[in-house]
């Protein structure tokens, strides 16, 4: 699917789609209780259907359609058939259940698309090989056999997050307690933080001891809830970078207080200048009447963000910089190289290292021809210059648009209510 931008600005309210890192968490929780659970305020995307159906393959059974959804638990423990895991392109989803498939003695096989299954999987293969397990990773799979057993985990805080959560999942399952020492420096904490607050929600018992420390006890249950997921910062940030730059914007569904690490894009942007207020619920960002002030961010906490904030610091004259950026080269695509690539076919001067991306924005982007835009099948890259399109003096044209059905399915036709 190709998508043509024409410059616009944006205006108007927009509900934003639910949180996609506590719809994950949220239905893996059900997924592994003792009943029935009810999760409402989903959203269907390929990332979704990735955990439902690898929830699905582990004995789970699921009912209802979006945005509703029955779960009803299973006891990964107690598999004694190999199970086939298909993760589509969903890290998430892999790196969540890798542990929990392992608490069953029988094999369990990953497998997935586009770049998922070359993503570095170490703090998990060494795991595996402490406890003389099977974890074989090549031909685009990952075969995992257990049972896993409880200890003392040491896992590096300034690799992905994902594997610490993963563990926190499996952990209360296990037949004795669970100790988790994560090592500086501790990144993305807060999304740990996010996984923490499902379990509770589902009775699971974690203690943190220490700001680097969990204890989970084992022989724990799962308890059935009924939950609603809060919206998505993280894609709020597409049109909340847009409105900052050209228009305003009244955002729904946004928790203030939520635990997303995400959340930081509103006082990047009130930091830029922007104007940033709630009403209500309702968060509003509206485009100043003088140019925003440069970025200087560390996005350790929130990778995310990424490349809406490379969109953003174009058009923001003077040099912004972008610390702590690494792992964005690992997503999806290697998303520091290709939003460097798509943003020079503009003009935007972009350079970077391997941790660091710096950009001397201008007020105004224009070109005689249309920009052709490759998304690099990435929902964050396409999604990220759609809103640089919009923010333009001249037309684009985005190939493969399609990858944005990865997380927001909608997003081309949601943003076509709030153009102007």
């Amino acid at each position: 699917m190709n998508q043509i931008i024409h410059p616009a600005c944006i205006q108007g309210t927009l509900a934003l789609p639910p949180s996609k890192s506590m719809a994950h968490r949220l239905m893996i929780c059900a997924g592994l209780a003792a009943g029935t659970s009810r999760i409402s305020g989903l959203r269907d995307s390929k990332d979704m259907q990735a955990t439902l159906q690898c929830l699905k393959a582990l004995g789970a059974r699921i009912s209802g359609d979006f945005p509703t959804l029955e779960i009803t638990g299973c006891d990964p423990a107690s598999r004694m058939k190999k199970a086939m895991l298909d993760c589509n392109e969903s890290g998430s989803t892999l790196r969540f259940l890798i542990p929990c498939t392992a608490l069953s003695p029988a094999p369990g096989v990953f497998t997935g698309k586009g770049r998922l299954m070359e993503r570095p999987m170490g703090v998990y293969a060494d795991m595996f090989l402490n406890q003389g397990l099977r974890f074989e990773q090549g031909n685009g799979e990952i075969l995992v056999q257990g049972p896993l057993q409880p200890g003392l985990f040491e896992i590096p805080g300034n690799v992905s997050s994902q594997f610490i959560s993963g563990l926190l999942f499996a952990a209360g399952l296990m037949p004795d307690t669970t100790k988790i020492a994560v090592l500086p420096p501790y990144e993305s904490r807060d999304y740990v933080h996010m996984t923490v607050s499902a379990l509770k929600a589902f009775g699971i018992c974690v203690t943190q001891p220490t700001d680097h420390g969990y204890v989970i006890p084992g022989h724990q249950t799962y308890r059935p809830r009924q939950l609603q997921v809060e919206g998505d910062w993280s894609q709020a940030a597409f049109p909340a970078v847009f409105a900052a730059l050209k228009g305003s914007v009244n955002l729904e569904g946004l928790n203030r207080d939520s635990l997303q690490g995400d959340k930081v894009i509103a006082d990047i942007l009130q930091q830029a200048g922007a104007g940033v207020s709630w009403h209500s619920g309702t968060l509003t960002i509206a485009a100043p009447d003088h140019p925003l002030q440069p970025l200087d961010v560390d996005l350790g906490p929130c990778p995310d963000l990424g490349p809406a904030l490379c969109v953003l610091a174009s058009f923001i004259p003077g040099t912004s910089i972008i610390r702590n950026a690494g792992r964005l080269r690992i997503k999806e695509s290697d998303r520091i190289a290709a939003m460097e690539e798509e943003l020079k076919k503009w003009g935007v001067q972009i350079s970077s290292t391997e941790d660091t991306i710096t950009i001397q924005g201008a007020l105004q982007h224009r070109q005689s021809q249309p920009v052709t835009i490759n998304s690099h099948n990435d929902h964050r890259i396409a999604m990220a210059m759609a809103v640089f399109g919009w923010c333009a003096a001249s037309d684009s044209v985005i190939e493969d648009a399609g990858a944005v059905t990865k997380s927001w399915p909608d997003f081309f036709g949601d943003m076509q209510e709030v153009l102007k």
